[in-house]
């Protein structure tokens, strides 16, 4: 499992394509928020501007990290190498374990940049050393699970279909299930499985801020799918979490079958 994990880590972590990618994504997001980004660091709330900025990085950063890490189990089938390995005296669960947490520890390293720069540079300027903290704590419970929800998927889903049309819906899935209304059409948003964290970010962080009347968790009135959505508390926030990681985790279990299959 460590020798798997160093290799996936490594080798995406010296793929120029990514860097390049998280940087036009970045760059795009700094033109269009360049406008507010004065208001931002002067907002007095360190725990309100940290969420609002996790949002904005979950929201966007996981489509880059999504589709690179969707040909990441194909590939050995496709180089020929899966029967070499499969000779190896390491356990294919290990290896998958190594290969799945190499390539989602890979995927934090852009996300973490941006929203730890981020939150230096707020700290810097509002005098908030407190921000830092604020940033550990959503990293860990909004930032993190995403990159390990959308990593088991963009592993395993690619052995059902080719990686180009995974990453083709995968994109689409990503607006619809995070950031389209409920009231609008029936979506994931806003729901237990909503990897954008909506349940954390309202519930364990005060995103948005209550006297704004705005809600991103929990049920909508008239929509579909409201079973997913139950009352926005904190013990569902900490369910939200851990249903999250535990569909991922159902998900890799898939993936020696599936594999099997792929290679008969």
């Amino acid at each position: 499992m460590r020798a798997a994990f160093r290799y996936e880590f490594l080798m995406q972590a010296r793929k120029r394509s990514m860097w390049i990618a998280n940087g036009v994504i970045v760059a795009l997001l700094g033109l269009v928020s360049a406008r507010s980004l004065g208001d931002v660091l002067d907002d007095p709330s360190a725990r309100e501007t940290m969420a609002s900025t996790a949002v904005l990085v979950n929201l966007v950063l996981p489509i880059v990290y999504g589709c690179f890490l969707a040909d990441r189990l194909v590939r050995d089938n496709r180089l020929g190498v899966a029967a070499i390995l499969d000779a190896t005296p390491g356990s294919a669960a290990a290896r998958l374990a190594g290969k799945y947490l190499g390539s989602c520890a890979v995927a934090t390293i852009p996300p973490a940049i941006v929203y730890f720069g981020f939150a230096v540079l707020y700290a810097g300027v509002s005098g908030q050393p407190v921000a830092l903290a604020w940033a550990a704590a959503l990293f860990a419970t909004v930032i993190a699970p995403a990159v390990l929800f959308v990593g088991a998927f963009a592993l395993v889903v690619p052995l059902l279909i080719p990686a180009p049309l995974f990453r083709v819906l995968f994109v689409g899935y990503w607006f619809w299930g995070n950031a389209i209304s409920p009231s609008l059409m029936p979506t994931l948003s806003q729901s237990l499985v909503t990897p954008l964290g909506s349940y954390p970010l309202q519930e364990l962080f005060g995103y948005p801020a209550p006297d704004d009347g705005v809600r991103i968790a929990g049920p909508a009135p008239g929509a579909t799918l409201n079973f997913l959505r139950p009352e926005a508390t904190a013990a569902t926030a900490w369910l939200s979490i851990g249903v999250l990681l535990a569909i991922a985790a159902l998900v890799l279990t898939a993936a020696p079958a599936l594999r099997a299959r792929t290679i008969r």
